[in-house]
C-alpha cells in the first residue's frame, strides 16, 4: 500500500486521502490499527493519460 496524497475541501471542511492499495480493505485495517478517522473507504480510478 501506498500513500499518494490528501486534498482538503475546505468550503466543506472535508480532506480526501488518496492511497495505492490492492482493495478498500487494506486502507482500512490500515486507517483502523493507527487510529486516523475516516468516514469512508470507496475505490477510485486514476484517469490520468
Amino acid at each position: 500500500m501506498r500513500y499518494i496524497r490528501s486534498t482538503f475541501v475546505p468550503d466543506e471542511s472535508k480532506c480526501m486521502c488518496l492511497f495505492e492499495a490492492p482493495n478498500a480493505g487494506h486502507v482500512k485495517e490500515l486507517k483502523e490499527s493507527a487510529k486516523l478517522p475516516f468516514s469512508r473507504i470507496v475505490e477510485a480510478m486514476d484517469l490520468t493519460p
